[in-house]
């Protein structure tokens, strides 16, 4: 298991210097998938809720720990993290609906089981990298573990109770990836001191159906 040590807020422009708590606001369980609103989902990534999230951290990692197995991290030990927040609001005028992921053990749709982690990950919903003037540097990814209505961001807007057993975010709700969480980081360990940009982005290969895929993408420059 990982284990969090000699926690280093990072000397990055506009960085933030606390670890914001993720609160769920209750949703009315309910079958989401049958009752989704009419319309069309548009991802958007949320930049004034992602911009004061980054961080690093010093973390130390088990040579059997699921980051190291999963290639989250380029080896056990000791790594320097670049940790931040992801968050996806659905905009749109419709649903985002994933569904319910298949048995325990097998892959489904966007659904790939994790050995490791013994759960489903949502593949390729959201790609990582670091850049410089000449291209990306270092990438990271994230495999979603569940995508669900975590957050309002519309006033007014209905949740229709997604979570992790019926996948999926209600137009006007968003789902917040937290910097604490496993793989929510680009290991930047053997990467030289300097200024970079930061780049998020969500469903690249456009595999979730949405109205707008050009706005999928948050950047932030970054020094260390």
């Amino acid at each position: 298991m990982s284990r969090l040590a000699s926690v280093a807020l990072c000397a990055l422009a506009g960085c933030g210097d606390n670890v914001k708590p993720v609160v769920a606001i209750d949703a009315a369980p309910g079958d989401a998938e049958a009752d989704a609103s009419p319309g069309i989902p548009d991802l958007v990534l949320v930049a004034e809720a992602m911009d004061e999230t980054i961080l690093i951290t010093n973390t130390n990692f088990d040579l059997d720990d699921c980051a190291v197995v999963e290639g989250c991290v380029g080896s056990n030990g000791t790594r320097r993290l670049l940790r931040f927040d992801t968050v996806t609001a659905n905009m749109g005028t419709g649903d985002l609906v994933i569904g319910t992921p298949p048995p325990d053990g097998m892959d489904g749709g966007l659904f790939v089981w994790s050995p490791c982690h013994q759960h489903h990950h949502v593949t390729g919903y959201a790609e990582y990298a670091l850049l410089d003037d000449d291209g990306v540097v270092i990438g990271g990814h994230k495999q979603a573990f569940c995508l669900q209505d975590i957050q309002q961001v519309r006033p007014g807007s209905p949740s229709r109770g997604y979570n992790c057993e019926n996948q999926g975010m209600s137009a006007g709700w968003a789902d917040v990836y937290n910097r604490i969480l496993p793989c929510q980081w680009i290991d930047i360990t053997d990467l030289a001191p300097g200024t970079y940009t930061l780049r998020v982005r969500v469903n690249v290969s456009g595999a979730l159906v949405e109205s707008d895929l050009t706005n999928n993408e948050w950047t932030r420059s970054v020094t260390f």
